[in-house]
């Protein structure tokens, strides 16, 4: 133990004996960990706020339709809500749940006309399951609180309409027999979402005010949007549901989206490449730093070999200076990383700058919030200090190699 310590003191007196050496591989391991761990947390704030906004917006984590409505969408392939309610309440890790009818339809105003998905709801089933309403600023009305007949609609289809909040606008959908029926609506409210092909399509009427109208009975049904604690409690929800209804369509929000199941099942392993890339740069930066002071410190070595140090604790003195080298520097690139993705996760990252309107249209926001989970950061710092002990074996068998005879004459 005592020849330990005094091994790991030579070891961090060896380090600075090079001062401008040693700072340089501490500088290149602080700020290539800290790089690739903001990395890392800006490509897992990314993804995983699209998804939880896509989810929390209009998927949730599973929906509910009968088979001919998921291939057709047609008004007359609906189902009750009271066949379907106690068996979806009989499963647990549930948060909410909505039940919508959905309709194509077309809106007009007096200067233009639009097509539209109408999705007829409880405002408060939809308040509960859905953050839609958070995207009403107050000026731009409320989500169907009040008002007679009132309709929201995004900017987007405001600006196509030249409406305003309260303007009139005429809603003409098809009913069950095929036959058009038309009402007037005022708009109640106005939102706007990060996704512009969402907004482009999608309108909001209370279930009451349009019913009537469809020649659809009491409780009728297109889509069932349960809402639950997680991503991972959402996918347990899905597997409990379709066992429970066998005869329905159920789909988690990763069958609903396959491209943000993609993007969620992608992120790990896009972090895996940007860590791996990281590690084998560190690990070249090491074998090259360490094995140019074994080389410099041969007639050094020797004598150590001459006066009685054997090989196992030559091999430990270089492997504890690379260990000393690799935490301090995991240490400093830690800490900075900690400090900017703290800062960066709460203020948000607007890349708005350098990202067109395009991005919009899938979904992606233009503010990014850094994440990464506390075992991330552990994994990652465990992951350095090996590959900085691995990269170490070589200099130090290197100074195994070394003929304290031949070291001492030079």
């Amino acid at each position: 133990m005592k020849i330990t310590l005094m091994l790991v003191r030579l070891s961090w007196k060896n380090i600075w004996r090079n001062k401008f050496r040693s700072i340089l591989i501490l500088s290149a391991i602080a700020i290539g960990l800290f790089a690739g761990t903001f990395t890392i947390a800006f490509v897992t704030g990314w993804g995983r706020a699209t998804i939880e906004t896509e989810i929390c917006n209009q998927l949730s984590h599973t929906q509910i339709h009968t088979s001919e409505f998921s291939y057709n969408y047609d008004i007359n392939s609906y189902f009750t809500r009271d066949r379907v309610k106690p068996i979806i309440d009989s499963v647990t890790g549930l948060e909410s749940v909505t039940y919508r009818l959905k309709l194509y339809g077309v809106l007009a105003s007096a200067s233009n006309t639009v097509g539209a998905f109408v999705h007829a709801i409880d405002p408060a089933e939809e308040k509960a399951t859905t953050t839609l309403h958070q995207y009403i600023p107050d000026s731009l009305g409320t989500f169907l609180e009040s008002g007679k007949l009132p309709v929201v609609i995004s900017q987007r289809v405001a600006k196509k309409l030249k409406a305003r909040l309260r303007s009139k606008v005429v809603l003409s959908i098809q009913d069950v027999n095929g036959d058009m029926q038309s009402m007037a609506f005022r708009v109640g409210g106005i939102f706007k979402t990060n996704n512009s092909m969402f907004d482009e399509s999608t309108i909001f009427v209370r279930k009451s005010d349009i019913l009537p109208y469809t020649g659809l009975p009491e409780g009728a049904a297109h889509e069932v949007a349960i809402l639950a604690a997680s991503v991972d409690e959402g996918k347990k929800v899905t597997e409990a549901v379709t066992a429970a209804l066998p005869n329905m369509d159920v789909q988690g929000w990763n069958k609903l989206q396959p491209a943000l199941g993609l993007m969620y099942a992608w992120t790990d392993l896009i972090n895996v490449i940007i860590l791996s890339i990281f590690l084998i740069a560190l690990s070249f930066g090491i074998v090259n730093t360490m094995l140019m002071a074994v080389l410099e410190r041969t007639k050094e070595l020797g004598v150590l070999a001459c006066i009685g140090m054997n090989k196992r604790n030559i091999f430990k003195m270089v492997m504890f200076e690379t260990l000393c080298l690799t935490i301090v520097g995991s240490a400093a690139g830690i800490l900075l990383a900690l400090w900017v993705i703290g800062y960066t996760g709460q203020h948000g990252i607007d890349l708005g700058f350098m990202l067109n309107a395009n991005y919009e249209r899938f979904g992606f926001s233009s503010v990014v919030y850094p994440f990464l989970f506390p075992k991330a950061f552990m994994e990652i710092v465990i992951l350095v200090v090996i590959t900085g002990i691995v990269s170490a074996i070589y200099p130090a068998r290197k100074a195994l190699k070394i003929n304290s005879w031949e070291a001492t004459k030079s």
